[in-house]
């Protein structure tokens, strides 16, 4: 052990180490990265599409030209993205183009949507939210729920907001499972 040449031994885990994790960079770049920038560039009502790392989780950030059916645009980026994802391992994000007009709507009927995610009062929360954003002169919007989410969204001119609310699953009698 006297002849062990530690300074050699420790550059060489190092340079190992190092052509690893460029090599797991590399092919996470070519193999999923790039792949799924392309595919949902595709998408017709894409405007951009970003790609971050936060920790262990990988952050899909889109910004949408306005949509008829957010619903379905938005399924639509679920697919493409869980076919090259794990449902685990991403978090999709989508930018729109809100103004502070629409800012301050949102600000007046987001108690209500929530409202309508924990109780179930559809029809009420629909009737309060088109009452509401007619007072303040929005007269585009649309709710759409699935057993997953509640997609908000409404528009004024060029300015629009997309709002995803997740809703949590429900046994009987409203109990959360």
């Amino acid at each position: 052990m006297k002849n062990f040449k530690w300074p050699v031994a420790v550059l060489v885990f190092i340079l190992t180490l190092g052509i690893s994790v460029g090599a797991v960079l590399v092919r996470q770049r070519q193999m999923v990265n790039e792949p799924l920038l392309k595919r949902i560039n595709e998408l017709e009502n894409v405007r951009t599409v970003e790609l971050r790392q936060e920790d262990d989780l990988q952050v899909v950030v889109v910004q949408l030209n306005h949509v008829a059916d957010l619903s379905l645009a938005y399924q639509e980026l679920q697919k493409v993205i869980t076919t090259m994802l794990k449902q685990d391992n991403y978090r999709l994000e989508l930018v729109d183009e809100r103004d502070s007009s629409l800012t301050e709507a949102m600000s007046a009927v987001r108690l209500a949507l929530y409202e309508g995610e924990q109780r179930g009062n559809f029809t009420e929360i629909n009737d309060y939210v088109a009452s509401t954003l007619a007072d303040l002169n929005v007269a585009d919007h649309r709710i759409a729920i699935d057993k997953e989410n509640i997609y908000f969204q409404m528009r004024n001119g060029d300015s629009y907001l997309y709002e995803i609310i997740a809703r949590e699953q429900r046994g009987r009698e409203g109990e959360r499972v």
